[in-house]
């Protein structure tokens, strides 16, 4: 679901292939959350492409390509308070549409203005669509690099935030799936993490940005680690314990042919705000046990002594 102004939709991406020269239908379903009244909401369209390596899509004007072979049957949608209604979206894909991946979306809006300007003016919300022409589609990328975030290789307690970047050389946007295995000094597994929790999409001809979290406390982030004081520090890391060294694997397959693409590195966690407090607790007990058992056969000795010279 995607929200903004009181209008809900759903879904919030449609995904979809179809051949060349044929016409594809899918529904959005709109609600109107408001509870003053009816509004008329407008039904534009634009392409878009990526973003830089956010992920984030830039819109720009349909002059030709999928923003401007979409339709619906009427260019407003007017809903009651609380009322909802589905949308067909058709898509006619031309004959002559290159095999590969075609992107726009589908706007509603209060504003009523009609092209490319109303791709930055007015409150509005939309579905992107992703269109597949089946063909000869190209496959080709991988993975770009993968780093902890800022190649930090010590830590003194998770999480230990991972990034990777994924290019895509191909004509067809592509959707990376695997995980991130964490190993221990024995190369045996601890933890498994999904690489791409988002089902992120990579544009064709572009680069894609993703950053991934290894904790055992999904509820702390690392700014509440920071925050933390000392003995705070330690009981964290206690109940999030983790030492010594550790590879990371990723693993990532994308495509219609399941192509791999992997990569390992290597960090190092040490807990130095427990471990101190565990040398101390176990130091005091040395240090006093010691002490007790010297008091204990001193009273032994004392006792033996007291009942000697009573004998006599």
């Amino acid at each position: 679901f995607h929200n903004a102004l009181a209008l809900t939709i759903s879904p919030a991406r449609i995904e979809v292939s179809g051949d060349a020269g044929t016409s594809v239908t899918k529904e959005i379903t709109l609600m109107n959350d408001s509870k003053i009244g009816e509004e008329t909401f407008y039904i534009t369209y634009s392409n878009f492409e990526s973003q830089g390596e956010s992920g984030s899509p830039l819109f720009v004007e349909p002059k030709s390509d999928l923003g401007t072979w979409m339709t619906t049957p009427t260019t407003s949608v007017t809903l009651k308070a609380n009322e909802s209604k589905k949308v067909p979206v058709t898509i006619n894909i031309p004959k002559d549409a290159y095999a590969g991946g075609h992107f726009a979306v589908v706007f509603f809006g209060v504003n009523s203005m009609q092209g490319g300007s109303q791709v930055s003016v007015g409150a509005k919300t939309g579905t992107l669509v992703m269109l597949s022409v089946n063909g000869n589609v190209l496959e080709a990328g991988g993975l770009a690099d993968f780093k902890t975030n800022a190649s930090k290789y010590f830590y003194n307690s998770l999480p230990v935030n991972f990034q990777y970047r994924f290019k895509n050389d191909g004509n067809d946007r592509v959707k990376p799936e695997g995980n991130i295995v964490i190993r221990n000094m024995a190369y045996y597994p601890t933890s498994k993490i999904d690489a791409n929790v988002v089902s992120g999409n990579i544009l064709p001809h572009s680069t894609r940005l993703f950053d991934v979290e290894w904790t055992k406390d999904m509820n702390t982030n690392t700014k509440q680690v920071m925050d933390k004081s000392f003995l705070g520090r330690a009981s964290y890391q206690w109940k999030n314990f983790a030492m010594g060294p550790y590879f990371a694997n990723i693993d990532l397959k994308f495509g219609s042919n399941g192509v791999h693409s992997t990569k390992q590195i290597f960090f190092f966690v040490f807990p130095w705000q427990l471990l101190i407090i565990i040398i101390a607790i176990l130091s005091i007990l040395f240090f006093g046990g010691k002490k007790l058992l010297k008091i204990y056969k001193k009273s032994i000795i004392a006792e033996a002594q007291l009942e000697m010279k009573e004998n006599k």
